[in-house]
């Protein structure tokens, strides 16, 4: 009977768990030291109301996990912390990443995508074999190399055409990677156009074109966690060989720029990749134990007994691709950190830990939630600034900065923007 009583209120615990958290925003409730309070607002509730229904359709689409895979995967990570231990990664875990070879010659094709709100975006698409595979004997390994799209990496590429600009290298969050969603998610065509910029847009492993479920990502959430591992581990190296081939052609500065989980992904990146101009995590989920935790699928909460997630040991295994587990290798005043106040998705503690852990660089709390967060006019100023800061030299940026900006972007807020 408990089980089944599980089974019936695991989806209204969800339900009460969105409208708590809306109320929070109403009581100007903010539970983490070191995050200022949000305002409330119809506009902020309407973004809280977002995050939880997208984490209630979420988990409607993961559906009921069967036993037998919840079983598989706390054997499997189970025997990946054995594998972690016996290779001496919880004391180097930079060496469970392997150097990937040089990109030298990418397939790139010209193409076309339709906006999310209308027009037409030309970039062009850049494929080729990541030739990443886990370590032998690594658990989880033939079920990753299995998914035969994921071998192949994919881009979206937005260059200017006889212009050596800088570079930014723009990595999506969850549930992206097809290119419409890409260029509205992260305003590719705006830090192209306008702020003058070439754009790399990595695709996540498992998304878009690489996934290989009926949503983006939905691999990723699947009871067998060591899949996690192997997805940053792709991605950071993936992101490793674009860099390359960025800088066997041109000697003009690169950038990072992701988020959410690709907040993630480029604040792992970071450690990796030397000589970056910038590092941007954007509503960033950083730590992947605490994130998955409470965004938790409630058909995986309706497992009692052995079949719940053992959240420690899930932490201990996630050790050797955290960001927190490593240092970036540029200095603190060229990290910089945006996150929403009110964000029900990555919630404010993931961008404070990661703020804490690189030195408490600059950053932007933003009265937002996380789904809508990245799309916002109000954090173009910060972008901005940034770009104009570590992407061009001093006074060179094709572009209004510093007081012009922030008098620009006051006035249009003024006129209703």
């Amino acid at each position: 009977m408990s089980s089944l009583i599980r089974w019936l209120t695991a989806p209204a615990i969800e339900i009460a768990s969105m409208a708590n958290d809306t109320a929070a925003v109403l009581r100007r409730e903010q539970r983490y030291r070191d995050v200022p309070a949000a305002e409330p607002s119809a506009g902020l509730i309407a973004e809280a109301l977002v995050d939880g229904s997208f984490s209630l359709l979420v988990s409607l689409l993961v559906g009921v996990p069967e036993s037998h895979r919840v079983r598989r995967g706390h054997q499997e990570l189970l025997a990946m912390r054995s594998f972690i231990e016996r290779n001496g990664w919880y004391d180097d875990p930079s060496a469970y990443h392997l150097p990937p070879p040089p990109l030298r010659a990418p397939q790139l094709t010209p193409k076309r995508a339709s906006g999310l709100r209308g027009g037409v975006t030309r970039y062009v698409e850049m494929v080729f074999e990541s030739e990443y595979e886990p370590h032998p004997g690594e658990p989880g390994r033939e079920r990753w190399l299995a998914h035969e799209d994921n071998g192949t990496a994919v881009a979206y590429v937005l260059e200017h055409e006889g212009l050596d600009r800088p570079w930014l290298v723009c990595t999506h969050g969850f549930s992206m990677g097809q290119p419409a969603a890409n260029f509205q998610g992260m305003a590719a065509r705006w830090i192209h156009e306008e702020l003058g910029l070439n754009v790399l847009m990595p695709v996540l492993p498992l998304h878009g074109p690489r996934s290989s479920t009926r949503f983006s990502g939905g691999a990723l959430l699947s009871p067998e966690y060591a899949n996690v591992l192997h997805l940053f581990s792709q991605a950071v190296w993936d992101i490793r060989r674009m860099v390359d081939w960025i800088r066997r052609r041109t000697s003009a500065p690169v950038g990072l720029y992701g988020i959410s989980l690709g907040g993630y992904t480029v604040s792992l990146a970071s450690a990796f990749i030397d000589d970056l101009a910038c590092v941007i995590a954007g509503i960033p989920a950083v730590d992947f134990t605490s994130l998955a935790r409470d965004n938790e699928p409630w058909a995986y909460k309706a497992y009692g007994g052995d079949l719940q997630s053992d959240w420690g040991l899930v932490a201990e295994v996630m050790h050797p691709v955290s960001p927190l587990s490593f240092e970036p290798r540029i200095p603190v005043d060229r990290r910089y950190i945006y996150a929403g106040v009110a964000d029900r998705v990555a919630r404010p503690d993931q961008a404070r830990a990661l703020w804490r852990h690189w030195g408490r660089p600059e950053i932007e709390w933003m009265p937002s939630g996380h789904v809508m967060a990245s799309m916002k006019s109000d954090l173009k100023p910060f972008v901005r600034r940034v770009a104009a800061r570590h992407l061009f030299a001093s006074g060179q940026a094709p572009f209004a900065t510093d007081a012009a900006v922030e008098w620009r972007d006051d006035a249009e807020a003024g006129q209703g923007r």
